[in-house]
């Protein structure tokens, strides 16, 4: 009473003096079935009255300070994993520990944010054909670029060029036809060419949380160029933490057998109430490939001589290179809705040929890619309310690509070197409102500046003397894009029915600037476009949905369309503007067997599509499957076509090229390639038709099976050409033994292609497929490369002791010319893979392709696949 009576003369609440009691703290681990770590996963601990959250850091660990002495409940979940719950007692003791082990969840749970901008919805209940690739999924495939990782993608085919160049095609559609999004940002630029490019393997894996893919056009959503689809690379981002400090991170080690490749990767993070940073450095070296059975398939040793690869190599030479890279990452938090996220990665390639032009396929001395760097980043400011909206998001982008080339045909002759640098400044802004509780409306808008800097020089390796060109697109030249868009969705009938609707408005323009001392006219061109998207989901029970899309896809001309003049895979291209200057007419087809056709080559047109799908769609906790037919009808296509000049025009000097040849259907030459001058024109219509399947069942609680499988087919309307490079039916299986907290896992899978016997001309012509050869690309294969290579000596082959003439004859027979193939052979490839927890920290992962070592290569690719390759990797987190 005395001491009550005391606080009480000094003022002092009775209740504040009194001791508390103590606080309670609780840690613990989030880990999946397997064993592994499940960083970023939220965690809830509920104690009486008092709930706190919490995210687990890199390697799955949390703790929560700060609780009341009372019986608690822990909660932790994740993205694609089931959550669960613990129940721990802190009634009477300090501290406490829970273990959490999340299972893969219902195959209900996939969810995507790619197909309505801005808006996040499962793949079930949209009506677009939709593919994820998570990063769990990234770390047990084998690859060592980026788009590698696609090919287990339902409908995807991932082209390579050369080793370090991967580009997904979507229905037949790559590089200029299918968006590339970084984080919703822009990665196409207006230098993209046609075919295949290799620009999204400079995104480095280390990177990447997933990957989400929309089969279809998405133009109302992004722009130009999304005819086929949309590929969107989401990256890893740093999220703040309640309270404290904390830091973590992991180092990854790798290897490979069938290229010799070693490399590695570290990542870091701090987060705090305020802030949160995240980075990571990667380097890695990959050495000369060994195909299988250590036979290059497409050689020039094949090709022009009719002798076995194995005659020189039984590795692809100078298919080695080094990547490199860093990122970093930023978020900070504004109020109680908002922050801001930055991001910068920056990534360099060096040492990378291109194959199908050097041995692999035209038997040039060298071909290269070197250096090939990225610089990308982005400031944006993400809100809650805003005004009239309830969600609003501001980003200013900067993306710069260098693209740098080097090619000689003999040791002796000139070097060509081609710098490109293309600098793309963006500005985006959206906003989303719900309208009454059932609309979901998103409106904005965004511009793309893009700034071409480019140089070629011609030096004679004899004299060191150096001859300035016109590069591939003219120096100074600058593209703009704008647009405008507004989509909208809606659910209707208690959520039976579900509509999408959108359309854009978009401006395009190109300026080039005059150059006389290199014969470039100033130009200036401009396009307009508007379009549409419209789908419905129709929920015929709980676990089966049928979609129905109607969309238009639209590509304007970009800036290698309106002004690339140099050799491409599909030989000597011209701008269409110095094809109509020299009066060319469009041929038949882009090959050397080109007919003339009473079309001249007029300016370039937006070319678009129009899309129609149907599907059906199935999600149960055991199943997950569906099935999508589409038909894309094409109209004003722009293609490569053959140029046919009415007139003489031997002697004309195009950008440094001087026209050699002509023969009597108009066709013209010049001697840095064999196949005739084409350039780019609309041609009427085409039509590409298919299906896509994909199924997933969960056979056992440790037990999951899948497979998909695609078919596409593409012809011009008018001519019955077959469209190029247009993949085969092709498709995959997958068995996952995955038990539950064991730490380990297993899976098997068989990837698939039937035979492409669907080749155009240019296809046939193509080195990295048909491989068509003459008569005098033999001869000059024979008297140049091979002779410096020693195969040929005192004019006769050293295997065979031939003279050309009998080699010729040998190879062509009676033809003047003919393809080393004609179909693309089809193959099934087994894999296995495996993964082990050998410690807490510490993971190993053994993938184990092509086990049979079979020979065989992707459709369109200018290298053979891998033979055997056993690949290790070890992840250690701290």
């Amino acid at each position: 009473m005395t001491q009550l009576l005391i606080l009480l003369l000094l003022g002092v609440n009775p209740q504040d003096a009194a001791p508390r009691p103590p606080s309670r703290s609780l840690a613990g681990i989030v880990e999946d079935s397997s064993g592994g770590a499940v960083a970023g996963a939220l965690v809830t601990v509920t104690c009486a009255d008092a709930t706190r959250k919490t995210t687990t850091d890199a390697v799955g660990q949390f703790i929560v300070e700060d609780l009341p002495a009372a019986q608690c409940s822990v909660e932790a979940s994740g993205e694609l994993l089931r959550a669960n719950r613990v129940d721990i007692d802190l009634t009477h003791r300090s501290s406490g520990f829970a273990r959490l082990v999340l299972a893969l969840a219902d195959l209900t749970s996939e969810v995507t944010v790619t197909p309505a901008r801005g808006e996040q919805e499962r793949t079930f209940d949209v009506p677009d054909a939709v593919s994820i690739a998570t990063r769990e999924e990234l770390e047990t495939r084998p690859l060592q670029i980026l788009p590698q990782a696609l090919r287990e993608e339902t409908g995807i085919l991932v082209q390579q060029t050369t080793t370090a160049q991967g580009s997904p095609f979507i229905r037949g559609f790559s590089a200029q036809r299918i968006v590339y999004l970084l984080d919703g940002v822009r990665f196409n630029t207006a230098t993209f060419r046609a075919g295949a490019t290799q620009f999204l393997g400079w995104i480095n894996p280390s990177l990447v949380q997933r990957i989400e893919v929309v089969r279809g056009p998405t133009s109302v959503q992004y722009g130009s160029d999304a005819l086929g689809g949309s590929v969107n690379v989401l990256s890893l981002r740093p999220e703040t933490v309640p309270a404290d400090t904390r830091t973590g991170g992991s180092v990854q080690l790798f290897a490979g057998s069938a290229d010799r490749s070693v490399g590695g990767d570290l990542l870091a993070h701090i987060q705090t109430p305020r802030v949160a940073l995240s980075g990571g450095v990667s380097t890695r070296r990959v050495g000369d490939l060994r195909p299988g059975a250590a036979k290059d398939s497409h050689s020039a040793l094949t090709r022009f001589l009719g002798l076995s690869s194995r005659e020189l190599y039984s590795r692809l030479p100078d298919t080695g290179f080094d990547q490199s890279g860093g990122h970093i990452s930023l978020m900070v938090p504004i109020g109680t809705t908002g922050h801001v996220d930055v991001l910068y990665a920056h990534e360099a390639q060096s040492d990378v040929s291109r194959y199908d032009r050097i041995i692999g396929g035209d038997g040039l001395f060298r071909s290269q890619f070197d250096p090939q760097r990225l610089d990308f980043g982005y400031v944006r400011l993400q809100r809650g309310t805003t005004g009239p909206f309830d969600a609003v998001q501001a980003t200013i982008s900067v993306n710069r690509q260098q693209d740098d080339r080097l090619e000689q045909r003999r040791p002796d002759t000139d070097i060509e070197r081609e710098a490109g640098r293309v600098t793309a400044l963006g500005y985006q802004g959206q906003g989303t409102w719900l309208i009454a509780g059932r609309h979901g409306v998103t409106v904005g808008g965004e511009v793309f500046d893009e700034f071409i800097g480019a140089s070629r020089m011609i030096e004679d390796p004899r004299t060191g003397r150096q001859l300035r060109e016109r590069p591939e697109i003219p120096d100074g030249s600058r593209y703009t894009s704008a647009g405008v868009f507004a989509q909208d969705s809606v659910d209707l009938l208690g959520g039976r029915l579900g509509l999408r609707g959108g359309v854009r408005a978009g401006y395009f323009s190109f300026r080039v600037a005059e150059d006389r001392s290199l014969g470039v006219a100033a130009d200036s061109v401009t396009t307009s476009d508007v379009t549409f998207q419209t789908g419905a989901v129709w929920r015929l029970t709980e676990f089966v949905n049928a979609t129905l899309a109607a969309s238009r896809g639209f590509r304007a001309a970009n800036a290698y369309d309106l002004g690339a003049i140099g050799i491409s895979g599909g030989g000597f291209e011209i701008a269409p503007t110095t094809a109509a200057r020299l009066g060319a007419r469009i041929g038949s087809n882009d090959g050397a067997n080109a007919l003339p056709t009473d079309a001249i080559v007029q300016p370039l047109q937006p070319e678009s599509s129009y899309a129609f799908e149907a599907g059906i769609k199935v999600r149960t906790p055991r199943l997950s499957a569906s099935v999508v037919a589409f038909d894309l009808e094409l109209v004003d296509v722009i293609q490569r076509r053959t140029a046919i000049f009415p007139t003489i025009v031997v002697g004309e000097t195009l950008a440094g090229y001087t026209v050699i040849s002509q023969d009597e259907g108009g066709r013209a030459f010049i001697a840095e390639d064999p196949r005739p001058i084409v350039t780019r024109v609309n041609v009427d219509r085409a039509r590409i038709a298919g299906i896509d399947a994909d199924v997933q069942i969960r056979l056992a609680p440790a037990w999951l099976a899948g497979g998909w499988w695609s078919l596409a087919n593409g012809r011009e309307i008018d001519t019955g050409n077959l469209l190029r490079r247009m993949p085969p039916p092709m498709g995959g299986l997958r068995l996952k033994w995955e038990p539950t907290n064991r730490g380990v896992w297993a899976e098997a899978t068989v990837a698939f292609a039937r035979p492409q016997t669907r080749l155009n001309g240019g296809d046939l012509g193509d080195a990295r497929i048909g491989a068509r050869r003459s008569l005098d690309d033999i001869a000059a294969f024979f008297t140049g490369t091979a002779t410096d290579l020693g195969l040929v000596r005192d004019n006769r082959l050293v295997a065979t002791r031939e003279t050309l003439a009998a080699v010729q004859a040998r190879v062509l027979g009676a033809a003047s010319q003919a393809a080393l193939f004609t179909t693309t052979p089809g193959f099934a490839v087994l894999s296995l893979r495996g993964g082990l927890r050998l410690t807490s920290r510490l993971d190993l992962t053994v993938i184990a392709d092509n086990l049979t070592d079979r020979n065989y290569r992707w459709h369109g690719s200018g290298v053979d696949a891998p033979g055997i390759n056993v690949q290790v990797r070890t992840r250690w987190r701290f």
